[in-house]
């Protein structure tokens, strides 16, 4: 490997390529303007993002590569994911919830191109990485902006649509959130065991722990409006089983908890998400002890969120070093 920074450019190619088709179809399908308009126009900004990685690579002397990243996968799975178990009316806050998780896996993904080019010295990389990077993070908080009301919106247009039962409607959301926080409790458990950096297993181990109380919490809620556990899973529930197959394609060891630590701050953002639309959800259906319990769990999601920013530009630079060292 002459250059491992190619590696990393190739990775965010192919990211960002994916995300860019994903975009579109999500404008598309969007019921409010101002979600089309912001869809349609990141959908353009990743294609200027697209070009002006590809041209960084091509000036290292790689070319684009056929190989799909992680989060190229993960992107391409998303539209398929996103509309498990709701109705059409609610497809643009599991758009919106998808594209805030995604929005948050590239903020990760250029911190540890960011690092890994600043390690090589390679400071045109670097500079480019940010530049990138600012632009995900504008577009995360504007995604985070109108998840509320999106999901207050779908809530009405199903309750008038089918004068369906609210108590049925948040048990669905109930029922998506225990899913996704079992799926992430186990993708946790199994990266507290991968990887050379203790800390960083032992912040997966405190995590996969937490993620077991939230489900229960989530679990005893649902039973005492009826429900129970679901079989299907949700489109969150799917990509934390779907995470740690595929985290590791085109990375060595010594680079996965980096790549773990990347990927819990994505899930942290998607149950952020998902979070935010449970509680408008529960405000709009009346029901306030679901609310609550949905703004407790944000807040730990949060704290995660957090937790797993403040290692990431650690852990990237230790593998980082690595293995430009073995290069």
């Amino acid at each position: 490997m002459e250059n491992p920074i190619r590696r990393y450019l190739e990775d965010a190619i192919a990211a960002e390529k994916s995300f860019e088709t994903q975009l579109e179809g999500f404008a598309k399908e969007a019921s409010l303007p101002e979600v089309q308009r912001m869809f349609q126009q990141h959908a353009r900004e990743t294609r200027t993002q697209y070009e002006l990685l590809t041209s960084r690579l091509e000036a290292l002397g790689g070319s684009t590569s056929s190989i799909k990243s992680f989060f190229a996968h993960l992107f391409n799975s998303a539209p398929k994911m996103a509309q498990a178990g709701h109705d059409d009316e609610e497809r643009t806050t599991q758009d919106l919830m998808m594209a805030f998780a995604v929005e948050n896996a590239e903020v990760a993904m250029y911190e540890a191109l960011f690092i890994a080019a600043e390690t090589a010295g390679d400071n045109e990389t670097a500079t480019l990485a940010r530049r990138i990077q600012a632009q995900e993070q504008e577009t995360a908080d504007k995604v985070w902006s109108v998840i509320a009301s999106s999901a207050r919106q779908a809530f009405q247009a199903v309750r008038t649509r089918d004068q369906a039962d609210s108590v049925a409607m948040v048990r669905r959301y109930l029922e998506d959130s225990e899913a996704a926080e079992r799926n992430f409790e186990d993708a946790l458990a199994g990266f507290s065991k991968a990887g050379e950096q203790t800390r960083a297993q032992s912040l997966f181990a405190m995590m996969s722990s937490k993620a077991r109380t939230q489900h229960e919490r989530l679990q005893r809620r649902l039973e005492t409006l009826g429900g129970s556990p679901s079989t299907s899973k949700s489109a969150l529930a799917h990509l934390l089983a779907f995470t740690p197959l595929t985290a590791q394609l085109g990375h060595n060891e010594a680079e996965k908890n980096t790549q773990h630590l990347m990927i819990t701050y994505s899930a942290a953002a998607a149950e952020m998400a998902m979070y935010e639309a449970l509680s408008a959800v529960a405000e709009a259906a009346g029901d306030m002890e679901t609310a609550t319990l949905a703004r407790e769990l944000q807040s730990e999601e949060k704290e995660d969120h957090r937790l797993a920013w403040e290692q990431l530009p650690q852990s990237a630079r230790a593998s980082s070093q690595e293995v430009l060292s073995n290069a």
